[in-house]
């Protein structure tokens, strides 16, 4: 798959999210960077939970810049979380084959962090004990 074809899957997911496109833009063993917690959490299955969980928690999301640099991406967003404004950026780092192999996501400003952070535990601590297991799975040593 092109890095392009990526981008506009990517596109597709945030206006319709759908676990469908996850599974054909992630990579097996992606890495997800939450902006909580400083190791990644690790897999597609993981990755796509906390990516579905996070478009229902989010307002009002819009990317406002992109910078794309072959599989280098850094996508700037705006969003609402109840009614606070959150803004934020999505890094992503793309394999030869077009599949997203790390995916960081940082947030501001603090307060609004927060507001996602415990909508978020809210929210998946509603999932099933499969989902749960995988969100809890100590993250592997990363160099």
């Amino acid at each position: 798959m092109r890095f392009e074809d990526t981008l506009d899957l990517w596109h597709e997911f945030v206006t319709d999210p759908q676990v469908h496109i996850l599974d054909e833009i992630l990579a097996d063993n992606v890495k997800f960077h939450s902006p909580f917690v400083w190791k990644p959490k690790l897999g597609k299955a993981t990755a796509t939970a906390i990516l579905m969980t996070v478009a229902e928690v989010f307002d009002d999301f819009g990317y406002v810049r992109e910078i794309v640099a072959g599989n280098q991406w850094a996508l700037e967003f705006e969003a609402k979380i109840g009614d606070l404004d959150v803004r934020g950026v999505d890094l992503f780092e793309l394999d030869a084959d077009g599949k997203v192999i790390d995916l960081e996501v940082m947030v501001r400003p603090a307060n609004g962090l927060q507001a996602l952070g415990l909508e978020m535990a809210r929210r998946l601590a509603q999932q099933s004990p499969l989902v749960q297991d995988l969100l809890t799975q100590p993250a592997e040593h990363s160099e």
